[in-house]
């Protein structure tokens, strides 16, 4: 099943979750992210067209949820070996169709094949890799 028609339209399909994001600098052609926010460093797979942007970017972060459960504690994202991550924090919404916004060190927009409960908090194990779509 594909999730996106193609990047420009998953963006804006999605723009409500997108949000502001400081990108460190990367070197040429490096397909990855680097995001400095306020509890640690995340990295993104870039879905935009190049060059990679640096400095306040506007973004929308996207996973696909492999297993999530209930998890009480501070929102948290662990780099899981393989390049995914298992991300800590709150359902705030519903988007239909699977995808849920998940307030987390940033809000990332997850897709889960099992429904996940508003306004619960979860640890969510995402599939590699985390992506990073631009307008």
């Amino acid at each position: 099943m594909a999730l996106e028609d193609s990047p420009e339209l998953f963006f804006e399909r999605f723009a409500e979750a997108a949000f502001e994001a400081e990108v460190l600098p990367a070197p040429m052609g490096y397909s990855l992210l680097p995001l400095a926010l306020p509890g640690g460093l995340l990295f993104a797979f870039d879905r935009g067209a190049p060059p990679a942007p640096h400095g306040r970017v506007t973004l929308l972060l996207h996973g696909v949820a492999r297993r999530h459960a209930p998890e009480e504690g501070p929102p948290a994202a662990e780099p899981l070996p393989g390049g995914g991550y298992r991300l800590r924090g709150e359902v705030t919404r519903a988007f239909g169709e699977g995808f849920y916004l998940l307030g987390s060190l940033a809000p990332v927009l997850i897709y889960a094949p099992v429904p996940l409960e508003l306004g619960r908090r979860v640890a969510v194990e995402l599939a590699p890799p985390l992506m990073g779509f631009r307008p």
